[in-house]
């Protein structure tokens, strides 16, 4: 008896768009090291935010347009900081920062691991833990943004 397939079919249990799976991790992975690695090259700046400048890029278009820096401001010092084991004073730069930090340090670490193993992004992302490390760091960047808005107004 003949048989249409060219190969072996797949486990029964290989899921559905694996190969999607390892692409997401794969680029994840890739991206999460080259911030990691632009960070460590960069020098951090003593005024606690600007070192983006150091790539070419403009100052903050939102603090230009609005006067009030955004939340996002210092955060590329903050890594900067963190590359180079300055937590305090990445922490000063940008609440949300050291936290962002962190979870691009475990993206790129776990990134191999769930490469191989086609890991659904889904199952990380409804763990109770990344529910709680998402949710200080969007905490962290609000109460950041909220001190700016004190320091500009009062």
């Amino acid at each position: 008896m003949a048989s249409d397939s060219v190969g072996p079919a797949p486990p029964s249990d290989a899921p559905t768009g694996a190969w999607l799976t390892r692409a997401f991790w794969v680029v994840a992975g890739l991206g999460s090291w080259a911030v990691l690695g632009i960070a460590a090259w960069l020098r951090p700046d003593p005024r606690g935010f600007g070192s983006h400048q150091q790539l070419g890029l403009p100052p903050c278009t939102f603090e230009a347009l609005t006067r009030i820096p955004c939340p996002g401001c210092g955060l590329t010092t903050s890594f900067a900081n963190m590359a180079h084991g300055h937590v305090l004073t990445a922490f000063a730069a940008n609440l949300m920062g050291p936290l962002l930090f962190g979870l691009t340090l475990a993206v790129a670490v776990a990134a191999p691991w769930a490469t191989r193993r086609a890991f659904a992004v889904t199952r990380v992302l409804a763990h109770p833990g990344a529910t709680w490390a998402l949710g200080l760091t969007l905490a962290a960047g609000l109460v950041t943004f909220a001190l700016r808005l004190v320091h500009k107004f009062a």
